[in-house]
């Protein structure tokens, strides 16, 4: 079915509509990943929720989309969630045919089973460079041509994409650490990364207190969608653990939440990282580190206070990747240690708690 993307600018880009074909309600924002595999787990990661994702690798679809697989903890293996976030998936060449042993279906059924459309036959190599050129930049998917007036709804998607409960996921390890685990929207891979460190992990939702848990070893904070501001319960909260001296870790939003938890500031990117090879320094070694990334807000390193160092910087555009406390176990990254996909070399970050 002949379909259009339309954006804010007013252009209008022709192509091929897949997965589901139902006419959106609201224009969101488009984003772009220079991911080459891994769209399965993109698409089912929470912190692209709301948002339009545009692959700027050519051929999407050839491997299909596996089984849903779980560990023996009921963790998905193989995606990130239990369903797809992205609100719509932009492609050069859709591959309907695909092969691989462990396909069960192909990529547009399974987007039609979650009710999310695609278009493929669009240059998406040219939205990159308009998302760059033009920044932030918003737009829809629809089966006609006629641009329809769609507002821009706000959502507060942390709350959407947290879990409401409260759940252990037990190690098998004796004398295990506990980790109290501030749900902002997580991936299953952090929390697999986490699990097989040897640490119980309690998952809590995103604007519960961390210390209504007993003996509390450490507090994470997870990814997650949208401005870090909006979440002002989870900032209290992590000011809470720094004042009771737990120690702390942050990945992604839950690095951007610690800083405005300690007075820094965070900005929006005018287009974003998301991918799985961007490049970052460890400020204290001199390393480099290839990092799976999604975000679209950055922390500004100038409002650090004193008693925080920078950790980490990309080494594409000098942005803040991670900070730590001089002296007091407090850390986060804004990359993603658990790739998934992407390259698992920063993995070793889950040993924050058995070293500090």
């Amino acid at each position: 079915m002949k379909g259009y993307l339309h954006l804010s600018n007013g252009e209008i880009r022709e192509g091929t509509i897949f997965g589901a074909v139902e006419i959106p309600e609201k224009e969101v924002e488009l984003v772009f990943s220079t991911c080459m595999t891994g769209y399965v787990e993109s698409m089912t990661d929470p912190s692209f929720a709301g948002q339009i994702l545009s692959m700027t690798y050519p051929l999407i679809g050839n491997y299909g989309v596996p089984k849903e697989e779980k560990d023996d903890c009921g963790l998905y293996q193989n995606r990130e969630s239990s369903r797809i976030w992205v609100s719509g998936l932009i492609v050069s060449s859709y591959i309907d045919t695909y092969s691989h042993q462990d396909a069960v279906m192909s990529l547009s059924d399974w987007m039609k089973h979650e009710n999310v459309n695609g278009i493929s036959g669009i240059d998406t190599r040219d939205i990159a460079g308009l998302i760059r050129e033009q920044r932030v930049t918003h737009g829809y998917i629809s089966k006609n041509k006629e641009k329809q007036r769609l507002p821009r709804k706000s959502v507060h998607w942390v709350s959407k994409t947290s879990s409401d409960s409260v759940v252990e996921y037990s190690s098998l390890k004796p004398k295990s650490l506990k980790i109290v685990l501030i749900d902002c929207g997580v991936k299953h891979g952090i929390l697999r990364a986490l699990h097989s460190k040897g640490y119980t992990v309690v998952v809590v939702p995103w604007d519960f207190d961390p210390f209504n848990i007993s003996d509390v070893d450490g507090v994470v904070c997870s990814n997650g969608p949208s401005d870090p501001k909006e979440c002002g319960k989870t900032i209290d909260h992590i000011r809470g653990v720094i004042a009771r001296q737990v120690p702390f870790f942050g990945i992604c939003l839950g690095h951007q939440l610690l800083s405005l938890a300690i007075g820094a500031d965070t900005y929006k990117m005018p287009y974003g990282h998301r991918g799985i090879n961007q490049p970052c320094i460890d400020l204290r070694t001199g390393r480099g580190y290839l990092t799976s990334q999604n975000h679209g807000y950055a922390v500004d390193a100038r409002t650090l206070p004193k008693q925080y160092d920078q950790w980490f910087v990309n080494a594409n555009d000098g942005t803040n990747e991670g900070i730590r406390h001089t002296s007091k176990p407090i850390a986060s990254v804004q990359f993603h240690p658990e790739g998934s996909p992407g390259p698992f070399e920063s993995s070793t970050l889950f040993d924050f708690f058995h070293t500090v």
